[in-house]
């Protein structure tokens, strides 16, 4: 639950409102970006779809982004399981993306997987990483504020997010932006749960500060600063500030609440019941056999040993 916005958060989105307007970062995106759709004839059907994708839903990756002009044409290629550039991918993922070279990698075949549910989730992700890259000008950013933000262009925050936010928290506790990092070298459960709290830690940056501030990050990096002085000019605080801040409010509500109101505990507590429920009815089918058969033996010695059943 989020609480009251302290008034210095609002003098912080005004400080940053002002910053926006002094390091030129544009309100509003003026060209969206260009897509070239690459796929063999077995993939053509998809990627028809994807050549009828509504670039207005990449506006919302050049607002956080903060670029005005999306840059050259980005390359969509679409390759089937068994291709060399789904053999580069481990089997969970996917999509990748290359911004130095403007292309983005789909593997339809493997959707959907969390945290991309579509193809269409899945081709706002994979662009916005190449124009996060050239908003950045190249320069590096952490991987947990670059596919965070990639998630927060492209979907909505929901159960299944917040569930996985609750129990990672539950499970490690604590968990520093350098091993989440290194979380997305890991196996698929380390990296759904990476994306999770990358996302989260977005979406906290984003309800602080403001929509902009992302956009301001990236001028600055862009400029030359690094990434954790960009973070303290745009914020007016240090990363070290700003993630003790977010662990601080993962209180109780936090945890646990999103977790007990998820889908997956839903359909758990379900299967629960179903199963309880059928167990009781084997136990009490059992106990109605037990009764006939113990009628039947107690019909069976009252009887005369010769009686033979009423004769009509």
């Amino acid at each position: 639950m989020v609480g009251p916005v302290p008034r210095v958060v609002g003098v912080r989105a005004l400080w940053t409102a002002l910053a926006l307007a002094w390091v030129g970062v544009p309100a509003l995106a003026e060209s969206l970006p260009a897509l070239v759709v690459e796929a063999p004839a077995e993939l053509e059907p998809l990627a028809r779809i994807v050549r009828g994708f509504d670039p207005e839903r990449l506006r919302p990756a050049m607002r956080l982004t903060g670029l005005a002009d999306a840059g050259p044409p980005i390359t969509v290629i679409l390759a089937p399981e068994g291709s060399p550039a789904a053999g580069a991918a481990p089997r969970w993922v996917t999509g990748y993306a290359s911004g130095a070279r403007g292309i983005v990698v789909l593997l339809p075949a493997r959707v959907p997987r969390y945290p991309d549910r579509s193809l269409e989730l899945l081709l706002q992700h994979e662009v916005t990483h190449v124009l996060l890259y050239r908003a950045a000008a190249g320069r590096p950013v952490p991987r947990w504020f670059n596919e965070g933000l990639a998630m927060a262009a492209g979907r909505g925050w929901d159960f299944e997010d917040r569930g996985r936010v609750a129990l990672a928290v539950l499970r490690k506790g604590r968990v520093s932006l350098d091993r989440i990092d290194t979380a997305f070298a890991g196996g698929e459960r380390a990296v759904q749960t990476a994306y999770a709290l990358a996302e989260d830690l977005v979406q906290d940056l984003l309800r602080r500060h403001g929509r902009e501030v992302t956009a301001v990050i990236l001028r600055h990096v862009a400029g030359g600063a690094t990434f954790a002085a960009a973070f303290e000019r745009a914020t007016g605080e240090t990363l070290a500030a700003a993630e003790a801040s977010y662990w601080r409010r993962r209180t109780f509500w936090s945890r646990w609440v999103p977790l007990l109101t998820s889908s997956a505990v839903l359909w758990a507590g379900i299967s629960f019941l179903a199963v309880l429920a059928f167990q009781r009815r084997r136990a009490r089918d059992a106990r109605l056999h037990r009764q006939w058969e113990e009628e039947d033996r107690r019909r069976e010695v009252a009887a005369p040993p010769d009686f033979e059943g009423p004769v009509n």
